[in-house]
């Protein structure tokens, strides 16, 4: 099934497909295409049941693709590849089961919840939404807030120019660049934390903790078994608060330093809580990879 919409400005996209695939393109273009593929010769009925249809609601137009649950009637799962063309800047959201997601191409906001789905996209211009059991999520530069949710997916962010929240039990985090405040509460998952503009707070049991560098604000950590490892941005007036039970604290940095006279009112606080991870405090690279 094929079916093209005339749809000048940006738009507005909801999916919902449990099985297969979703893959999104975003390109200056003035129409919005859908196609779908049937990847099992069961998955040709659900085709023909699906709803595309595209409306006009709230100034902008929708365009809704919804492929009928798969109940019990069905005893093997039927895979459906669904496949959108849109212009740039639209808004998606998607709700699959263990069907895969895959945006190309710069949109604005998202919403995604998958089982155990992976999620994958491009460049964002306004905020993110994402939830997911196992799937993991990884996303480039985000524009607004951020806001994702795991069992035991991996968490994997090039930068967030708003707030960013992630939540996750055993999944790893990363998140390149950070402009805005973070919150991270894991359990076993490693967390990995690039440039820090304003401060961040983690919260993890058993996994390792590290920031490359943080420019200023307020980095709160509380680990139970994991290391903790800070870079500290170069000239910037440092607080440190540590304590750990049975592990080892370490400090590059003489902690009595007085900040260089370019960014004298720069402050950086840092307050570490460990029982038995290491805890380790280091001058920060210039260039941070």
């Amino acid at each position: 099934m094929e079916k093209t919409f005339e749809t000048p400005g940006s738009v507005r996209l909801s999916v919902q497909n449990e099985v297969g695939l979703v893959a999104i393109t975003a390109s200056r273009t003035e129409e919005t295409v859908v196609q779908l593929e049937a990847q099992s010769p069961g998955a040709e009925e659900l085709i023909e049941r699906a709803i595309v249809e595209c409306r006009h609601s709230g100034g902008r137009d929708l365009v809704v693709v919804k492929l009928p649950q798969q109940g019990m009637r069905f005893i093997r799962r039927n895979p459906v590849t669904v496949r959108v063309d849109l212009p740039e800047g639209s808004d998606v959201t998607v709700v699959a089961g263990s069907a895969d997601v895959e945006v190309s191409g710069p949109i604005g906001a998202a919403d995604f919840t998958t089982s155990s789905g992976d999620v994958t996209t491009d460049d964002l211009a306004a905020n993110l939404t994402a939830r997911s059991a196992s799937g993991d999520v990884t996303v480039g530069a985000v524009g607004g807030d951020v806001k994702v949710q795991t069992a035991s997916g991996d968490l994997r962010c090039s930068s967030v120019a708003g707030r960013a929240v992630f939540t996750t039990a055993s999944g790893d985090i990363e998140v390149g660049a950070a402009a805005g405040q973070v919150e991270i509460k894991a359990s076993s998952g490693r967390v990995r934390l690039g440039e820090l503009a304003h401060g961040a707070r983690v919260t993890n049991v058993s996994g390792d903790v590290r920031v490359l560098t943080i420019d200023e604000g307020t980095l709160h950590v509380r680990s139970v078994s994991g290391s903790v490892s800070v870079g500290v941005a170069t000239g910037v007036d440092l607080h440190v608060d540590v304590e750990t039970m049975s592990g080892e604290v370490r400090s590059d940095i003489p902690l009595d330093d007085k900040p260089g006279s370019a960014r004298k009112d720069a402050l950086v606080e840092l307050s570490v809580r460990s029982v038995s991870g290491n805890v380790e405090i280091e001058r920060a690279l210039e260039q941070v990879a």
